[in-house]
């Protein structure tokens, strides 16, 4: 009898757990977790299990229908061993071709544009004839539609053209430099799959999915920062010759929240993060960076390197000594403290933004409420609670 009662209790306990279990899932796919409750867990990290977001079945075999003009361009013997870089020799051509090895892959205006000149100081990290942000996994090698930024149809981009554009001419003396691709909006973009593929509930695919399958071995960077701050920075910078202000930045932040919220009730997380229908205005999506970084971490694993602005701003010269030694390269801590001396900071905000002032108190306030529960989905699954940002 006693047996039995430890048996029924067992039970008992493992069906409560998947209770909560069940309960937490459904509460967090319709993003009205609140977050608090898991607050005083964080300190006692890793004891949560990482909250993993429901995954959909990947559709590879359309990656690899649609980028078959890639696929059969690249060398069928590898990569050229005497270069680090992942570079190989077009003997039809008489060239030399590369692709990056290193990528600045997110978040737009969390600080990338001077992160990557930071790096691209150092002798062995270089910049690619066509600059820094070369758009052509998230944009052009699929077209662009029209669009709010973009009034006509822009054409396909072949892989040989971008390969070409990312080949420095002066390689051949250059074997133990690795190409740096800064384009900010790599880890979240999407353009187009709800049109391409109208019968998926998610994108098929994704940009780390088809780098990993090109190049597995490349290093990912992503700079994150306070989500609110991040979408403020960005809806100023981004004016397009408007004058924004804190009014019209509140009215804008209602409505998104507002359609992404309608989203929710029909879609999940992870399709209302990559829709196209997203506000090109306010960014809203950018900064539940949950969504993104998954996708990145699975392919990646250890060659993913997150890092917050928080940080870089705070000890600028110890985060990239980190970069610098995930990435593989030496360098000197003098010299590159010498240098960030007597470097300034790239893509500021600009005096005229500086002038709007700050968001309205119940802006941010609003944008804290609707962010606190995808960072807290953040500190769980990356098991740090740095990504809470304080709120």
């Amino acid at each position: 009898m006693a047996a039995y009662c430890r048996i029924m209790v067992r039970y008992l306990i493992l069906a409560t757990v998947l209770l909560l279990l069940v309960l937490i899932s459904l509460t967090v796919n319709q993003g009205f977790i609140n977050s608090r409750i898991f607050i005083n867990e964080l300190p006692n990290l890793p004891a949560p299990e990482p909250l993993h977001l429901p995954r959909h079945s990947k559709y590879l075999a359309a990656m690899v229908h649609e980028n078959q003009d890639i696929i059969n361009d690249l060398p069928p013997s590898g990569f050229l061993s005497e270069y680090r870089n992942f570079c190989w020799r077009d003997y039809r051509e008489s060239i030399l071709r590369c692709v990056p090895s290193v990528y600045i892959a997110g978040f737009v205006k969390c600080g990338t544009t001077d992160l990557y000149s930071k790096l691209v100081w150092h002798e062995d990290l270089l910049q690619p004839p066509a600059g820094k942000e070369n758009m052509f996994w998230p944009r052009t090698r699929i077209g662009r539609r029209a669009g709010l930024y973009i009034k006509t149809p822009r054409p396909r981009e072949t892989f040989k053209t971008f390969t070409t554009r990312m080949t420095l001419k002066d390689m051949d003396n250059r074997t133990e430099g690795l190409i740096v691709d800064g384009t900010p909006c790599l880890i979240s973009e999407q353009i187009g799959w709800e049109q391409r593929y109208p019968w998926a509930s998610h994108p098929p695919y994704t940009n780390a999915d088809l780098i990993r399958y090109i190049t597995p071995d490349a290093k990912i960077i992503a700079i994150v920062r306070d989500p609110v701050e991040r979408l403020w920075s960005d809806f100023l910078y981004f004016d397009q010759g408007e004058k924004r202000t804190p009014e019209m930045f509140a009215r804008d932040v209602a409505k998104e929240i507002e359609r992404f919220d309608l989203c929710l009730e029909t879609r999940d997380l992870r399709y209302c993060c990559y829709s196209d229908q997203n506000s090109l205005r306010v960014e809203l999506s950018l900064g539940i960076y949950i969504c993104f970084i998954q996708d990145w971490w699975e392919n990646f694993g250890d060659n993913l390197l997150i890092l917050t602005l928080e940080n870089y701003h705070n000890n600028q010269l110890g985060t990239l000594l980190d970069v610098f030694d995930f990435i593989g390269v030496s360098v000197d801590k003098d010299d590159l403290g010498r240098f960030l001396k007597s470097s300034q900071i790239e893509n500021e905000r600009t005096k005229s933004s500086k002038i709007q002032g700050d968001m309205l108190a119940e802006t941010r306030l609003k944008l804290r409420d609707f962010y606190q529960p995808y960072n807290l989905m953040l500190a769980r699954y990356l098991q740090d609670n740095k990504y809470l940002w304080g709120y």
